[in-house]
């Protein structure tokens, strides 16, 4: 797929400065606009979204990265804000978001809730992208300095991460140049929400220590017949084995009976 063919979308959203908290722009979002200006071959070729309510001023330091329209989708109180977006992004191939929201609740999950409203893939903590024909590969961001290599077919959903490339520069006459669309207000119900209960893994009894850090070091760093510790029982019949691991139990308060 060319360049010219290829319709790519951006979703922004602006961020609290966390020492002024004035709004700014998020770093995940910059980095995802200065990614998708390199797959399209002008500004004007971009679709860029903002779902929301902030004002006119909030959106200024996108537009003087480069974008050339924002698109503002006013969202009435009590809408699914990701009903909203899907609405507008339904003949999309690539749309690229930050990872986690810079301001509000920033719950990191609008690419995920978004990807399963359009039935699309998602590509989660992108550095780095490259679109091969009608196919999308990136560069996952792991902990530890470590990467991989993800691919999926277009349309795509690709959340990318905020070191994966630099903002573009910030120049004042693109804002000046720049400007939004506001779009008439969307008012889309909120969906079904299915409460389940969450698995709770088995928590192992585990008596709490009451050695101090000087004995805790000792025992690391002794031989391992210093380090055995505890009662083993090899004698008796298994009722006086049960009353062993009992007493054990009684003692370091995991049973309260």
């Amino acid at each position: 797929m060319s360049k010219q063919n290829l319709k790519v979308a951006v979703l922004l959203a602006p961020a609290t400065h966390p020492v002024s908290g004035r709004p700014c722009a998020a770093a995940a979002d910059s980095a995802a606009l200065a990614l998708a200006l390199k797959l399209v071959p002008t500004p004007q070729h971009l679709l860029v979204l903002y779902a929301g309510d902030a004002d006119d001023a909030a959106l200024g330091p996108y537009l003087a990265q480069g974008v050339s329209c924002i698109n503002v989708l006013p969202v009435v109180a009590g809408a699914d804000i990701t009903r909203v977006l899907a609405r507008q992004l339904q003949d999309v191939d690539l749309i690229l978001c930050g990872r986690r929201a810079g301001g509000g609740q920033g719950s990191a999950m609008l690419p995920y809730l978004l990807a399963d409203e359009l039935n699309l893939p998602l590509l989660p903590d992108a550095l780095q992208l490259q679109v091969r024909g009608a196919e999308i590969e990136i560069e996952q961001f792991l902990p530890k300095g470590q990467r991989r290599r993800l691919a999926t077919d277009l349309p795509a959903v690709v959340a990318v991460h905020e070191r994966a490339s630099a903002p573009q520069p910030y120049v004042y006459a693109r804002l000046l140049q720049g400007q939004l669309r506001h779009l008439s207000p969307a008012n889309l119900q909120p969906g079904v929400v299915h409460l389940e209960p969450a698995d709770r893994r088995a928590r192992p009894l585990v008596a709490a220590s009451k050695a101090s850090g000087h004995e805790r070091m000792l025992g690391a760093i002794a031989s391992d017949g210093a380090k055995a510790g505890g009662v083993v029982v090899k004698q008796g019949d298994p009722v006086e084995k049960a009353q062993v691991l009992l007493n054990y139990l009684r003692d370091h308060h995991l049973v309260d009976f």
